[in-house]
């Protein structure tokens, strides 16, 4: 910008000079902008953390049998504590193996009969399910000599299926 006075013609005046404090302004904005659109983005992702809740474990063969292998501790721990009865125990554990087979193939076994889990070639997953059918559905339960026989060795088959699927 010049500034005209009253000088005599020909006389050449510099511009005024801005403030330095304009472009130290104009950096800042520009600063803060890129902070903000850092925050959202670090706010907006998907984290790694299990503490946060609906957190989805990255679904690899490994977590899903260790999570089942849990869950058939958990059901075989509930019934050494009385927790749980045999027909009860026999049901959750086939309910986890057939949940297990979803997971890995998303096969819905859970809807299958036996001879469909045979059709499907499932062998160790048929093995499994044909042994906990007599404590799910037989109308008189009877146990090992020891009263738990009969449900360790179901969660035992369970955890074949589990453990040795490839």
């Amino acid at each position: 910008m010049l500034v005209r006075t009253s000088a005599a013609p020909g006389d050449f005046y510099a511009p005024v000079s801005y403030s330095i404090w304009w472009p130290i302004l104009g950096t800042a904005l520009i600063l803060l902008c890129l902070g903000w659109v850092g925050w959202v983005w670090l706010s907006t992702r998907a984290s790694n953390h299990a503490d946060i809740p609906g957190f989805i474990p990255s679904r690899t063969r490994d977590t899903i049998q260790r999570k089942y292998l849990a869950l058939i501790d958990s059901v075989q721990d509930g019934y050494d504590a009385g927790r749980l009865g045999e027909r009860e125990s026999h049901r959750e554990l086939s309910a986890a193996v057939r949940s297990f087979v979803f997971e890995m193939t998303g096969i819905k076994a859970a809807n299958m009969t036996l001879a469909e889990l045979r059709q499907r070639q499932l062998p160790l997953v048929a093995e499994a399910v044909a042994g906990f059918y007599p404590g799910e559905f037989a109308p008189n339960i009877s146990s090992g000599p020891d009263g738990q026989a009969y449900v360790g060795a179901s969660a035992n088959a369970a955890r074949t299926v589990v453990a040795t699927w490839s």
